[in-house]
């Protein structure tokens, strides 16, 4: 997959516009972190990348076609978010939750197929987490939660996976462990994985690529040994 990004300027209209000509090439194995305070954009930017925020200006490309051009289930065959909202669904299985993930590739019914199933009890071993399939969503740690949520994203079979905030309210374990497990999965399964953080030290250890948003209305991009001196500069002097 790949996603490019010529001249983009993001926000909610012209007068609040957040970030202007953006430009990058995104591809498949790239695990990329967005860093920056809060209130600086983070989300805005995660949610226009995502499809739910039209551009202001510029084009956002998905394969070599806008975003715009995608319908709701076509952007959703290619990119799947998890975002820190609440989930508004509590009293579910686990499984069934996952399973939901699976929506945009069955029919109008929804009826899961054994390719469906098979991909799910996959995706459910892959993030070690058959022992919470028969629990109910609300009875999980945010830890858990997290992981059942990045399941879900997996079932989507998406090539771009968007995550705003994934370590928010972890502990330092369960911190390194979702990065780790992101890190994998664009290496094993060449995903695509965009997140936002401030957990700058984890990062450095598990992104290949950082993009750092200043107060200025700055937009840095570094990769490999110029993350640490980007973060350096423009976060921590």
């Amino acid at each position: 997959m790949k996603v490019t990004a010529n001249n983009l300027s993001v926000g909610y209209n012209t007068s609040k516009q957040v970030f202007a000509n953006l430009s990058f090439t995104l591809n498949d194995g790239d695990v990329v972190a967005l860093l920056g305070v809060n209130g600086i954009g983070k989300s805005t930017l995660i949610r226009t990348l995502s499809g739910l925020l039209s551009p202001i200006s510029g084009e956002l490309l998905i394969n070599g076609q806008s975003i715009n051009q995608l319908s709701v289930q076509e952007r959703a065959q290619h990119i799947s978010i998890v975002l820190t909202d609440r989930i508004a669904i509590e009293y579910i299985k686990v499984f069934d939750f996952i399973a939901l993930g699976r929506a945009p590739h069955t029919g109008w019914l929804g009826t899961l197929q054994e390719n469906d199933l098979a991909l799910i009890r996959q995706n459910i071993a892959l993030l070690r987490i058959e022992n919470l399939q028969a629990k109910w969503l609300n009875e999980l740690s945010d830890g858990e939660r997290q992981k059942v949520m990045i399941a879900r994203a997996l079932c989507q079979e998406t090539g771009l996976i968007i995550l705003d905030e994934p370590t928010a309210f972890l502990d330092f374990r369960s911190k390194a462990e979702i990065l780790q497990l992101l890190k994998n999965i664009a290496k094993t399964l060449n995903k695509i994985v965009l997140f936002s953080t401030h957990d700058i030290d984890l990062t450095l250890q598990h992104a290949n690529t950082v993009w750092v948003m200043t107060e200025q209305k700055g937009f840095y991009m570094a990769q490999g040994d110029a993350m640490r001196q980007l973060v350096k500069e423009k976060l921590l002097d």
